[in-house]
């Protein structure tokens, strides 16, 4: 199981800057950027409604509401967050810079709650091999940076996308 969980984690990291690109391009259609978010996250909720349906387990109790945590309704903000950062980013950074940027992010965020066993994560010192790790994202980060700055400071939200 831990497999197919580490290949399905790889195959929607793939698909992720295709989300942002593809959340961009509705963004430009749309006309507003927090449409295509709201259509985002429409089309979340109703892809959960019918998979809770399928799986149906009965409704969870109030009470397991009241005993979540504050700060576990906070994960859905995050989420609205992300679609529209990626969705404003995709189109000004390219899909390369934003997801090293992104997986920058994504390492230090995992670094910390980590460290501090944060948000229901068992603490787990730093290791040597873990922040060597880190400062490689980094110094990539700052690679992709720099070639992209030496390519083209001109972003083509358009280039390949066939209007109809």
């Amino acid at each position: 199981m831990k497999i197919i969980l580490m290949f399905l984690v790889f195959l929607f990291g793939a698909l992720q800057p295709f989300q942002a690109g593809m959340n961009a391009r509705m963004g430009v259609q749309l006309g507003d950027r927090f449409q295509a978010g709201f259509m985002n996250g429409f089309i979340n909720v109703c892809l959960l409604m019918l998979v809770l349906f399928v799986l149906w387990r009965g409704f969870p109790s109030l009470a397991s509401f009241r005993g979540a945590p504050w700060w576990a309704y906070f994960a859905g903000a995050i989420g609205a967050g992300i679609v529209v950062v990626q969705l404003s980013a995709a189109p000004v950074l390219g899909a390369g810079l934003l997801v090293c940027f992104f997986v920058a992010g994504q390492v230090f965020g995992s670094l910390t709650a980590d460290t501090f066993g944060l948000v229901g994560y068992a603490v787990r010192a730093p290791s040597l091999l873990r922040i060597t790790a880190f400062v490689l994202i980094v110094a990539g980060v700052v690679l992709a940076t720099l070639s992209n700055e030496s390519s083209s400071s001109e972003p083509v939200a358009s280039e390949g996308v066939v209007e109809s």
